[in-house]
């Protein structure tokens, strides 16, 4: 049987309310005490598919958008897997799921910088050239259209974060995988960005914009080693490698209370350090199947949460890692992690017993 791309996304678009379920994080007896719930948001895919979801942002006025895919087989059960993106959107009450054009690829990333406004990147298909093209598109409330003027020079864009007016977008240019790029809007379209000639061959993979002069990219640099640059408005510092001279690279930011998080590997190990404005300190998780983090979240004033691959959901409770419960006991797979304009955490991800998966958005409310 074949099961259509259109199916799939209809039985995944109704708009799903929240669930309460699960209790009090575990740990320390203040978080034990916390009288908040994850509220939990079922997403259900159609039949013989399954999602991933790899990010969650959120726009000021607290409705969201999340990135990510839908596999399913193509004429059977045993057929090829075919990966189409999705986006689901998020209204205040729940969520629904929405594609885009047949030719783009798995996107990127993606930033919500407005209730109608909002950027993905990634790749598309094109037929005409027969290979992956980049591709940066801009929702206006009603619909996704390419916004590439500007950007010609990416061969791929990797991330994209801005605040209000203010966009920037990292990733390789196109005349070598080793030549890293940055664009930032400039009103109508993008502008390139000059970066630090001492930067070398670099792989630009995520950007935070904290504000117009604070922008924070990260990635892998010369000798393959883990690469954090500041801007501030008019000029570029590259600071000390954060996981020193091992081979590795940064995938996620999270700046807040005067401090940067980077997040990645080195060695093939999941790497977190913390810049305090001068030094790095590490802060790893303890386990030592983390073969990469990929996510960040603040939640509190103390904690930061992460994610990613091999990565049993744990939160910093501000002098540790902790086991973090999240809103199931049966195993979970966290694929994407974000910090609400409230407070509140949010997870995607899947449920995974033996016999079926489940997936879904879940929200733990700030505390009291």
């Amino acid at each position: 049987m074949t099961v259509s791309r259109r199916g799939v996304l209809r039985s995944a678009a109704a708009v799903l309310p929240a669930m309460v379920i699960g209790g009090a994080l575990p740990g320390a007896a203040s978080a034990a005490t916390r009288a908040t719930r994850w509220q939990v948001f079922p997403v259900t895919p159609g039949s013989s598919a399954w999602y991933r979801f790899s990010r969650i942002s959120f726009a000021p006025n607290g409705t969201a958008k999340a990135l990510g895919t839908v596999d399913y087989f193509v004429d059977g059960p045993m057929g090829p897997i075919q990966r189409d993106p999705l986006v689901w959107s998020f209204d205040g009450r729940g969520w629904s799921a929405s594609g885009f054009a047949a030719n783009t690829r798995p996107l990127d990333g993606i930033t919500v910088t407005g209730a109608a406004d909002a950027w993905a990147v990634g790749e598309k298909w094109d037929q005409a050239q027969m290979l992956d093209v980049p591709q940066l598109l801009r929702w206006d409330g009603t619909a996704w259209a390419e916004s590439m003027a500007g950007a010609e020079s990416f061969a791929r864009p990797r991330q994209v974060s801005g605040t209000g007016s203010d966009v920037w977008v990292v990733g390789t240019a196109r005349q070598s995988v080793d030549v890293p790029a940055v664009v930032r809007r400039n009103g109508s379209g993008w502008a390139p960005v000059s970066l630090p000639s001492t930067l070398g061959t670099a792989g630009l993979l995520t950007v935070q914009v904290v504000a117009a002069n604070d922008v924070w990219v990260a990635g892998s640099g010369s000798a393959r080693r883990s690469l954090v640059m500041r801007w501030n408005g008019s000029s570029w510092t590259v600071l000390p490698a954060p996981f020193g001279t091992a081979v590795g690279q940064v995938t996620s930011l999270l700046v807040k209370g005067g401090q940067c998080w980077a997040a990645g590997s080195a060695t093939s190990r999941g790497t977190v350090a913390v810049w305090n404005g001068s030094a790095w300190s590490a802060r790893n998780p303890a386990s030592s199947s983390v073969s990469e983090v990929t996510q960040l979240a603040a939640y509190g004033t103390t904690e930061v949460w992460v994610a990613g691959a091999g990565v049993t959901l744990q939160r910093w409770n501000g002098s540790a890692w902790a086991r973090a419960e999240g809103p199931s006991a049966a195993p979970l797979t966290v694929g994407a992690l974000a910090t609400g304009p409230d407070g509140a955490l949010w997870v995607a991800g899947s449920e995974e017993t033996s016999s079926s998966s489940s997936y879904f958005f879940a929200k733990l409310p700030t505390a009291a």
